[in-house]
């Protein structure tokens, strides 16, 4: 992104974002991300091309940007302070939460942009980021004589299955049903 977004926002740079955010999520939610065009964007965030182009290099970028806007609603506990055997799950119900809290917008937009377009990819991609740099802090090192990084692409890799196969592939399950999947699932199928 051209903006740093991680230090401190003023607040005509956060109305100049949430308007991009808003006309992305509200254009996803009506057709696929293809066929959003740039001068589609701006016109609908209230914006001239120059003022997207100072944010964000590309459309892609603007997607990132929203993933991570969208992100920031998870209610993540302090999981250092949480027993490492309860922080993936801690994580795990944060992103469910995530997705639950915008089941809707989110329906509508899987619905424009099936599985193997840009857009699904992209939120796939993200996703996947997202849930190794959480778990990445979940891990209890001690208890494994592997790199912690293949354990949190390991764990990253199993709650991405188990959210993807719930809640963008349509396999509902209760969040006990989740747990037990994700559990199962990290023990080895047997």
């Amino acid at each position: 992104m051209k903006k740093d977004f991680n230090g401190k926002i003023t607040r005509g740079t956060q109305r100049t974002l949430d308007a991009f955010f808003d006309a992305t999520m509200a254009l996803l939610q009506v057709k696929s991300f293809a066929d959003i065009s740039v001068n589609e964007l701006c016109e609908h965030a209230g914006y001239p091309r120059a003022t997207f182009y100072n944010y964000f290099e590309d459309r892609d970028d603007l997607l990132t940007y929203c993933w991570t806007a969208l992100s920031r609603q998870a209610e993540l506990a302090d999981l250092a302070s949480t027993e490492p055997e309860h922080r993936i799950d801690i994580a795990l119900d944060a992103m469910a939460d995530l997705l639950e809290s915008n089941t809707e917008p989110l329906s509508a937009i899987l619905k424009n942009n099936p599985p193997e377009s840009a857009m699904f990819a992209s939120l796939h991609m993200f996703i996947e980021r997202q849930a190794h740099e959480i778990i990445r802090t979940c891990i209890d090192r001690d208890r494994f004589d592997l790199p912690a990084d293949l354990i949190a692409d390991h764990y990253a890799n199993t709650v991405l299955l188990v959210l993807d196969w719930t809640y963008l592939r349509g396999h509902p399950l209760t969040r006990e049903q989740l747990h037990d999947y994700m559990h199962t699932l990290l023990r080895g199928v047997e």
